[in-house]
């Protein structure tokens, strides 16, 4: 496996990490694969590791070179910052598509909630000027083939304007990260207080077009941060523009169950949901598509 982290801009941390794998002997050598480009969540205050390199690996055993963004974050890298990076990484996957035996025509963005934002994102802004002027990269070299969004961040309404008591307990024990601080729409927008006009701009559903990838999308009915509604508005929305789109809604599980598996989650917390199926159904669903 040629297992490296490129950096991708001079001015930024921002990186990729390649899962590519080895190639083939015999009747698979010199086999070309499709690819996964991976956007883990974290509400644009972090870079979730459980939706990272887990889900790297699950796509990797299936047969998929994959690779991992981790992009800037916080106040300080408003929209579009996070995205050029994501644009600038999937031009890199396709650039060395031949050395690293890529299908370049079937690559899939796979995003997971803040991440699952910024990947419906390039789907619907991959033909705006501020991408390929500013990039000086042509639309084809960004464009996703196909969209997988684990409970997306898509209206940023999101369940809950407060942070529960026992999850400020968690942070402050150093169990869970600390995500304390500017919200999501703060963040985005890069300025405190910002008017209900500017935070109702960053409701993607106001955005979607017929030229949006097709899109595979999942959660729970007991998501606790993004509401079951934005996935069926979202499938709404798709189906209005007539683009090939999947939805599943699972009853049970919390937010940011990533794979659903004891590499990301503990055994009691997994043990009898449903969830795990979302990974299996998604690679069928890559199978199944046509290119668009």
């Amino acid at each position: 496996m040629i297992n490296k982290t490129i950096k991708l801009f001079e001015h930024s941390d921002a990186t990729l990490t390649t899962y590519v794998l080895d190639d083939g002997e015999y009747e698979t050598k010199n086999t070309v694969r499709p690819a996964v480009l991976i956007c883990p969540g974290g509400g644009y205050t972090m870079i979730s590791r459980n939706e990272g390199e887990p889900v790297a690996i699950a796509y990797a055993q299936r047969g998929y070179h994959a690779f991992v963004l981790t992009y800037s974050v916080k106040i300080d890298n408003p929209f579009p910052t996070a995205l050029k990076e994501l644009a600038k990484a999937m031009s890199i996957i396709r650039e060395n598509a031949v050395d690293w035996l890529v299908d370049k025509d079937n690559i899939a963005v796979v995003g997971f909630s803040a991440g699952g934002n910024l990947a419906l994102s390039l789907g619907i802004y991959h033909q705006e000027d501020f991408l390929t002027k500013d990039l000086q990269l042509p639309i084809e070299q960004i464009k996703p083939n196909h969209l997988i969004l684990g409970y997306p961040a898509v209206t940023l309404q999101l369940r809950n304007s407060e942070t529960p008591a026992y999850v400020i307990e968690l942070m402050e024990k150093g169990l869970i990260p600390d995500m304390r601080g500017p919200n999501i729409h703060e963040i985005l927008l890069g300025k405190e207080n910002p008017t209900e006009e500017e935070k109702a701009s960053l409701n993607l559903l106001n955005c979607i077009h017929d030229r949006v990838p097709r899109t595979f999308i999942w959660g729970t009915y007991e998501d606790t941060l993004i509401p079951p509604t934005d996935l069926w508005q979202l499938g709404i929305k798709l189906y209005e523009f007539q683009v090939p789109s999947e939805l599943h809604l699972f009853e049970k599980g919390p937010h940011g169950m990533s794979i659903c598996t004891d590499a990301v989650k503990p055994a009691e917390q997994i043990e009898g949901l449903s969830i795990p199926q979302w990974f299996d159904l998604s690679i069928k669903w890559l199978k199944q598509g046509k290119k668009r």
